[in-house]
């Protein structure tokens, strides 16, 4: 059920999409007047899972459709993404050693290590049409992580 303020919208699992998935946020956050830091730290956040589902998150060639739900209290904007792609919790990736030399590191891991730096929560669910990740700002500056 869409709540008064919700804003929903559908994507196609292609990087030609993100101009698109930008200006939806961007929408978003100047309707509800969201400090634009706060704006560009979920439109970043954003387009790194976007981009991950659409380079990583299916077996085959067709095109899928995400689902990005963007919701806004006085506390916090929380932000619902689903694809129906191959079952991926991003949570259970390595944490990426950012202070190791570029030579030692492992690549991969830095998108969501970025999403998780930028943002306050990100939960992981498994379900039966596919993944969903929930990602959590919250917008009262003494609730925020140091």
């Amino acid at each position: 059920m869409k709540a008064e303020g919700d804003l929903e919208a559908r994507f196609a699992s292609s990087l030609a999409a993100l101009p698109r998935l930008h200006a939806v946020v961007d929408r978003f956050c100047r309707s509800r007047a969201i400090d634009p830091d706060i704006g560009f730290k979920i439109d970043l956040a954003l387009e790194e899972v976007f981009t991950n589902i659409v380079r990583y998150g299916f077996a085959d060639d067709r095109t899928h459709q995400i689902a990005v739900r963007l919701q806004c209290d006085r506390h916090r904007i929380r932000i619902q993404v689903d694809d129906d792609g191959r079952r991926f919790n991003p949570l259970l990736a390595p944490q990426v050693d950012t202070g190791a030399p570029l030579a030692e590191r492992r690549p991969g891991g830095l998108g969501i290590h970025l999403v998780r730096r930028l943002l306050d929560e990100v939960r992981y669910q498994r379900r039966k049409s596919g993944n969903r990740l929930i990602l959590i700002k919250r917008l009262a500056e003494e609730e925020k992580r140091t």
